[in-house]
């Protein structure tokens, strides 16, 4: 694949970089992007490949040795009945490192090592830390994982046992990000909020779904959301299955926020607290306008659930085998408070073993 048909862009003024620069932010301040010149083919997806990679094609790394990867990805679509309704769940939790984050770790961590940077800063609620170590372990990159001092037990433990450096910041999570942001002048910053490579891999969600459906979608997805990185992935996928002319129209996108963190409501910060959904516990999300702009063109919604129906729906989801993280069962919460819609799709993000 040649790198000419790919960039890295600012969203706010266009500023144009290459595709290997180290930016995470543009030379006005500005989040980036990253764009190309690709049209998606069904004859563009490897067969050989079982995982996500079967989509390398549309992927921005150019040298398959460079690929750093646990043949994951084609996470399963089960469908379960909850008071005799139907919901299609996709088991994200069955990742190498416990969640969806190493659909952004696997394309992040691989443009790492084809670049050649040896160490990364990232900071993290516990799941994306967790897959950025995972896949860093693998490349022999060392990694530095900032986290609050009120992760989740299991999580520090993965993160100590993968070999990164832990350090423990008290404060508020956006306290956690300036720490690493700090830091990450002196290092690359493998962030999975701020830099555009993460939402690279995110993008497989949708051309998976898309494939294991034969391209018979859901109406409707509901997305646990803190920073956005599942469903702002899953809509820059859609929207390129939707240019290529391989669906009609992109799934509703349904934001589903604990209602004491409901950061894409309020604006106000004193009203915003903690929630037993640490994995979406984000008052200040990074990317907060993309998401919202997501959500508004594919008439999607914001929904809010108590700490009382997160657990119901937590307890639920485990009584039928699905032991995930509370931040899990957000979604499904979502989806019985929105009076069981049909056609809707759940995916389960992290692993119940990641509980506190």
């Amino acid at each position: 694949m040649n790198k000419e048909f790919w960039n890295i862009v600012c969203l706010s003024t266009n500023e144009v970089l290459p595709i290997d620069a180290p930016n995470w932010k543009s030379s006005s301040d500005n989040l980036l992007q990253i764009s190309h010149g690709l049209v998606f083919s069904p004859d563009m997806i490897d067969i050989e490949e079982q995982g996500l990679w079967r989509y390398k094609s549309m992927l921005p790394i150019f040298s398959n040795k460079a690929i750093v990867s646990f043949g994951e990805g084609m996470t399963p679509i089960i469908q379960i009945e909850i008071n005799r309704q139907k919901i299609d769940l996709k088991l994200e939790y069955l990742f190498p490192s416990g969640s969806y984050k190493d659909r952004g770790a696997t394309v992040l961590i691989s443009h790492m090592r084809e670049c050649g940077w040896k160490e990364l800063v990232e900071d993290s609620s516990g799941n994306a830390g967790a897959a950025i170590a995972t896949y860093a372990a693998k490349a022999g990159i060392q990694s530095q994982i900032i986290v609050s001092k009120n992760t989740s037990p299991n999580k520090i433990r993965q993160l100590e046992m993968l070999g990164a450096e832990v350090i423990k910041i008290s404060g508020t999570r956006e306290d956690v990000a300036e720490e690493a942001q700090k830091r990450a002048y002196k290092t690359y910053y493998a962030s999975h909020c701020y830099n555009p490579f993460f939402f690279q891999g995110t993008k497989t969600f949708a051309y998976e779904l898309w494939e294991q459906t034969g391209g018979k979608l859901p109406e409707e997805i509901f997305f646990p959301v803190g920073n956005g990185t599942l469903i702002l992935g899953s809509f820059i996928g859609f929207m390129e299955l939707l240019e290529a002319g391989l669906i009609d129209t992109v799934p509703l996108l349904t934001a589903v926020q604990a209602e004491n963190c409901a950061a894409l409501i309020y604006h106000d910060e004193e009203k915003l607290s903690t929630t037993i959904a640490e994995g979406i516990a984000v008052k200040k999300p990074v990317r907060k306008s993309e998401i919202l702009n997501a959500i508004r063109y594919t008439k999607g919604r914001i929904i809010t659930v108590s700490e009382e129906e997160i657990i119901s729906s937590w307890q639920l989801l485990a009584s039928m085998g699905l032991y995930v993280e509370k931040t899990s069962a957000v979604g499904v919460a979502g989806w019985i408070k929105s009076n069981y819609p049909l056609n809707s799709l759940v995916p389960l993000t992290g692993h119940g073993l990641k509980n506190g």
